[in-house]
């Protein structure tokens, strides 16, 4: 994988083939996901969905789910409350993520080019926050699913060959992520300074760093634009 900043207007990202595949087969899980939890069918028009009123007033049993929608209070009733007016509108939210970051890469409306080849899509600010909140999402749900919660927990998974591949992917979408933040930030001129060892080229299957970033809630904040029960809350 490789990332070029392009000057005035945001990045480009030329992902193997392979790599974008597994990128969309990981959505594609996560909007099952949340797809699973959904009391009502996407509203086609995105403010509306967006803003629907409904959800459980529990905390959701899946762990995944769970940590992409935690309790926005510590008392029961508080959360209750606040879940069943915000949730659904937050889930759907969440699911346009994703549509936007699949459509974007596009590996479904082409057929695998010979040799592999790459796979090229452009984020500038303005298409950043999705990207942003759906790679958050995608590490928050494999944090929840491999116990991820803790820094410390990071070598000992890693350490484990039932795990190992997982937290590979994890750091991956963390490098990619930290990345992609910095190069929207930078100013014109201003040398990048890319994080997770993505000054050239990114292997989700490579060696992991172990300075990479463990932290299941990422650095997301400055892409949620202000929304404080985004997994979040």
């Amino acid at each position: 994988m490789k990332l070029l900043p392009v000057p005035g207007e945001g990045l480009r990202i030329l992902l193997e083939h392979d790599e974008a595949v597994m990128l969309d087969q990981l959505i594609t899980q996560l909007t099952q996901l949340l797809e699973s939890h959904s009391g009502t069918a996407l509203d086609p028009d995105p403010l509306f969905a967006s803003l629907e009123v409904g959800g459980s007033d529990l905390t959701p049993e899946d762990p995944a789910l769970a940590r992409l929608f935690p309790d926005a209070y510590t008392g029961d009733e508080d959360a209750g409350q606040f879940r069943r007016v915000t949730e659904q509108g937050l889930l759907n939210r969440k699911l346009q993520d994703a549509m936007h970051v699949t459509s974007a890469l596009g590996v479904r409306d082409h057929e695998t080019p010979d040799g592999g080849g790459f796979v090229e899509v452009e984020i500038t600010a303005e298409t950043m926050p999705p990207w942003v909140r759906t790679v958050t999402a995608l590490r928050l749900a494999i944090a929840a699913r491999i116990g991820l919660d803790e820094a410390e927990d990071h070598d000992r998974l890693l350490a484990d060959e039932e795990t190992r591949g997982t937290v590979l992917v994890f750091d991956w979408l963390a490098a990619i992520l930290e990345s992609v933040l910095t190069i929207i930030a930078a100013e014109p001129g201003e040398p990048l300074r890319l994080g997770g060892g993505l000054d050239a080229d990114a292997d989700p299957e490579g060696d992991a760093d172990p300075e990479t970033d463990a932290d299941p809630e990422g650095d997301a904040d400055s892409a949620e634009g202000g929304d404080d029960a985004e997994g979040d809350r």
